[in-house]
């Protein structure tokens, strides 16, 4: 039976950056993944994500972002692949709304720099957008696009250049932990042990965490891209990302990327599945909620349909990470539920795997996103 330091189940954009970071250690590293490479099963596919460091959801995920911009553009040198373009993020909503309240409170507890502009002031500047009365933007000059693919390779491309034995269509069967704390993983191919195994599954975390009992829920994400009716207007070089808070729910999107048209999906809600039970097709109503959405507050974003995708977000009630080590299996750390949000700290998150799987600590502070959070009071 072939033993290894460490074993990664989960190959996405987290398990692709924690082997690397593992195996860059000087780590013996096995990475396992039940789908092929660039799947678009899970959460980790398509063209682009966004980064971006004023962080609505929490100020606590700033030193992160942080930390991810360093690892992403360190990433991107060693790769020699470009990953990732800089050019703003743009959150927009009624005044004072709690979205840009969220926005600018992360500003101003880690003194970041902010342009908030008035309804006037935004549509003068982004003149591809059209903001109600009473509305108001916050721009985020640190705001990127990342090439998820691109992103994706590099991580394992170099988890492999540092000796990283990585497997794709292999699925795991089971995991047993042994009388000394090592565990033994059974595959498709084999049974290895290993000293420590990390579990970054994505939306299979649902089943997989199960006996955790974590309060995780698989979410179906319609993903729409349109032709521009007037693409100078949605740029690349004036934006990379933009979130409205509207009366109909939240909404995100891209800008107008070569052949790949405008991004925009529905970020707040979406119908409860697994990877088993989601719906794949995309319906006639998730377009038109989006069509609704870009003829309303982007009149010049939708000149058509041009692709359409289903994306998986695996979510927390209160919208957070989870990593933590697993209860019963010590040497087992596992991370999920990120909620939507998650791609931009694979490189911060495949970080702290390493650390905590190979020195049982993180300098990075992530007290908010363990799992005894959610423990019964």
């Amino acid at each position: 039976m072939e033993k290894y330091d460490v074993i990664v189940i989960g190959l996405g954009a987290m398990g692709g950056a924690a082997a690397y970071h593992c195996a860059k250690r000087g780590q013996k590293v096995l990475g396992l993944d039940v789908n092929p490479q660039f799947h678009s099963y899970g959460s980790s596919h398509g063209l682009t994500r966004a980064l971006r460091e004023t962080y609505f959801e929490s100020p606590d995920y700033v030193p992160l972002t942080q930390r991810s911009f360093e690892l992403w553009q360190e990433l991107e040198q060693l790769s020699g692949v470009p990953l990732l373009t800089t050019s703003g993020a743009i959150y927009v909503a009624p005044i004072d709304h709690p979205l840009l309240r969220g926005v600018r409170s992360a500003a101003k507890q880690h003194s970041l720099s902010l342009d908030n502009l008035s309804q006037d002031e935004m549509n003068k500047r982004f003149p591809g957008f059209a903001l109600p009365k009473d509305w108001e933007g916050v721009f985020e000059g640190r705001g990127s696009v990342l090439m998820a693919e691109s992103c994706l390779r590099a991580h394992t491309d170099l988890a492999q250049k540092h000796g990283a034995e990585l497997r794709f269509g292999c699925g795991v069967k089971s995991w047993e932990q042994t009388a000394s704390g090592s565990i033994i993983v059974e595959s498709d191919a084999d049974r290895c042990e290993a000293k420590a195994v990390i579990l970054t599954v994505g939306p299979w975390a649902v089943n997989v965490l199960s006996d955790l009992n974590l309060p995780l829920a698989g979410r179906r994400i319609p993903v729409v891209h349109f032709e521009p009716k007037k693409a100078d207007l949605y740029d690349v070089k004036d934006m990379s990302v933009y979130f409205w808070a509207t009366p109909q729910g939240v909404f995100a999107g891209f800008p107008n990327f070569k052949g790949e048209g405008i991004k925009i999906m529905r970020h707040d809600v979406g119908e409860i599945c697994t990877p088993e039970t989601v719906r794949r097709e995309i319906t006639s109503y998730d377009i038109n909620e989006l069509e609704n959405f870009a003829d309303t507050y982007m009149p010049n974003a939708n000149g058509g349909v041009r692709k359409s995708l289903v994306c998986l977000y695996t979510m927390t009630p209160d919208n957070h990470f989870v990593i933590d080590r697993h209860p019963e299996f010590k040497n087992l750390i596992y991370a999920t539920g990120f909620s939507g949000h998650g791609f931009k700290f694979a490189p911060v998150v495949g970080e702290i795997l390493a650390d905590l799987t190979l020195t049982k600590k993180t300098r990075h502070r992530i007290g908010f996103l363990r799992a005894g959070r959610f423990a019964s009071s």
